[in-house]
């Protein structure tokens, strides 16, 4: 064997296996993203593909998030650190991100989302309509700990469907200003009224395995006897009008 073949079959080797990695087929991602997040109908590659179904299973719940396209940095699977820029369609609900997964941490950064508030039946008795719109800086999950949590979440133009027809609320807004350096036991939002007939304020707690909404209501919105029949489901009255203390698993 001559003092050039062993570098070369090296070399070889090494164009081959850049080569299969290039190829791999987009279905491949299921083997790096989490399980809650489930894909159909792929095309493209691993580095650059789609789906043409997608959605995030949370226990018995699905939540449909449509069309997906992705971008996958291929240097952070080097560094064991997968990073995936993702961007979803259905209809006018919209969902762009940034996704890095590790070992022990998921972190969402450059979070900007807009979906319509109907999905939120699924969790609580409440039939509500509006768009919600999602701006984090960043949200970052890690095993046994209370996730950290920068950025805004605004409720515009909410309104509560009742058989008639809809009740205008207003328009909320939860404030999250934590850091990953922090390390805090609890990530805490300031639930504030930007503006409307339902005066909204108070606090949504998370921790490592819960949450806990405390809210106090009041406002001319209570005045309608139907809204507020359909609120005392999960409140109480106060001194205020209403107060929702709900907690619970993650």
């Amino acid at each position: 064997m001559s003092d050039l073949s062993r570098p070369l079959r090296w070399f070889g080797f090494c164009v081959l296996g850049v080569w299969l990695l290039i190829q791999m087929p987009a279905r491949t991602i299921g083997l790096i993203l989490p399980d809650t997040l489930q894909l159909e109908g792929f095309s493209g590659s691993l580095w650059r593909g789609q789906a043409a179904r997608s959605r995030i299973v949370l226990g018995d719940r699905a939540f449909h998030l449509g069309h997906l396209s992705w971008r996958l940095a291929p240097h952070t699977l080097l560094l064991l650190s997968p990073t995936f820029d993702l961007h979803t369609r259905w209809g006018a609900q919209t969902v762009d991100l940034r996704l890095k997964l590790t070992p022990s941490t998921i972190t969402l950064s450059q979070v900007n989302t807009k979906l319509d508030i109907r999905f939120i039946r699924q969790l609580i008795p409440l039939y509500t309509g509006g768009l919600l719109v999602v701006d984090l800086d960043y949200l970052e999950m890690t095993n046994d700990q209370a996730p950290q949590i920068a950025g805004l979440i605004l409720w515009e133009r909410a309104v509560w469907t009742a058989r008639g027809r809809d009740v205008g609320l207003g328009n909320y807004k939860i404030t999250f200003d934590s850091s990953p350096e922090s390390k805090v036991e609890a990530a805490v939002g300031e639930v504030t009224t930007v503006s409307g007939a339902l005066v909204v304020e108070g606090q949504v707690t998370l921790s490592a395995e819960k949450y806990y909404v405390n809210v106090e209501l009041s406002g001319q919105a209570l005045e309608n006897t139907a809204l507020r029949d359909a609120l005392q489901l999960m409140a109480v009255p106060s001194d205020e009008g209403l107060l929702i203390e709900i907690s619970g698993a993650l």
